[in-house]
């Protein structure tokens, strides 16, 4: 522990310039960090890894929207990932002849994941389009995870037995872009309602057609179980791509410039790191794409990457490495520069 108290006290924030903070105080803030990282390591998201482990690469975070599906009104909305793994999820619950089970650890990992999701978006994607994106995935979560819905409609309706998932998709298709021509059509788009409707349907639009073309590609049109399990890659891939950001999050977090707010974030800090231990080791054994750390934030700078370029991965993945936790006697150690 004295070694480690030297180390970090550097790192310490003084309110005047010649104090100096004893040893018995740095040890019990050492001390309290770890305890709480130790503790956050024992609340391992097990059902997120479970959907976590059905990844192998980033393609999902291409494969979600493919270009060949026309814009509407020549407009296209903004995404995040929160709105895009949110919409995917939406999806898979309307598939038909999918095992409940199957469904229950989908939404208990996603409910994992997006804890993690909201901190990288709320440090990272400030743009204020993104903002409106986040706010309408926020309200969606609530109706998909609470009540199997997206915007009133019921995902799980008898309405639709003897359905296929073809007429699905499409129908979600449908709805979405008639509440698209709905907003478009108004002379005052400012309502917040309206606006979180839109940006909901436009992704739901894209997402339901890209998953249409993806079945239509296939030698033979996919059963329920398979269209559940692409879906399920897709969302491991966009969940993977999203938490390469943590290292990043973890370090900003911890240099809160309000120093009234630091303690609050640093702990805050802590319990992100130490859930998200298995995570990391999970992404220390990837390539990253050649993307750099500030477009890495974005998911649509993924998107715009070359062909297959996050397939290829190009770049070394110490880019994930570079803040992440080690493990060092089974305790978490943590190196933030």
């Amino acid at each position: 522990m004295n070694s480690e108290v030297e180390e970090y006290r550097r790192y310490v924030l003084l309110f005047e310039e010649d104090a100096v903070l004893s040893n018995r105080v740095l040890t019990n803030i050492l001390r309290s960090i770890s305890k709480l990282l130790q503790t956050s390591e024992k609340k391992e998201p097990k059902n997120l890894m479970k959907i976590l482990n059905k990844s192998t690469n980033f393609n999902g975070v291409v494969e979600f929207d493919n270009d060949q599906v026309p814009l509407l009104h020549g407009d296209n909305a903004h995404n995040c990932w929160s709105l895009v793994l949110v919409t995917l999820t939406a999806v898979s619950i309307a598939l038909p002849n999918v095992a409940n089970s199957r469904v229950k650890v989908l939404l208990s990992g996603m409910r994992e994941g997006l804890k993690i999701v909201k901190h990288i978006e709320e440090n990272l994607n400030e743009n204020g389009d993104l903002a409106d994106a986040r706010k309408a995935s926020t309200h969606l979560w609530t109706e998909v995870e609470v009540y199997c819905k997206w915007l009133q409609i019921d995902l799980k309706n008898k309405a639709y037995k003897g359905k296929t998932s073809k007429e699905i998709l499409r129908l979600l298709g449908d709805v979405a872009v008639q509440n698209v021509i709905q907003f478009k059509s108004r002379k005052s788009k400012s309502l917040n309602r309206s606006l979180h409707k839109f940006i909901a349907s436009s992704s739901m639009y894209r997402i339901s057609e890209t998953v249409l073309l993806y079945c239509h590609k296939q030698e033979s049109w996919p059963n329920d179980e398979e269209l559940f399990d692409w879906i399920s890659i897709v969302i491991a891939d966009v969940l993977c791509a999203c938490f390469t950001n943590i290292p990043h999050v973890v370090t900003m977090m911890c240099h809160h410039d309000a120093i009234e707010k630091r303690k609050q974030s640093i702990r805050a800090a802590a319990k992100l790191l130490g859930r998200s231990k298995n995570i990391l080791t999970v992404l220390e054994k990837r390539q990253l794409p050649n993307i750099d750390v500030d477009s890495m934030a974005y998911i649509d700078k993924w998107q715009a990457l070359p062909d297959n370029e996050s397939l290829k991965g190009c770049a070394s993945s110490k880019h994930v490495q570079s803040a992440s936790a080690g493990s060092t006697n089974g305790s978490l150690i943590v190196t933030i520069m």
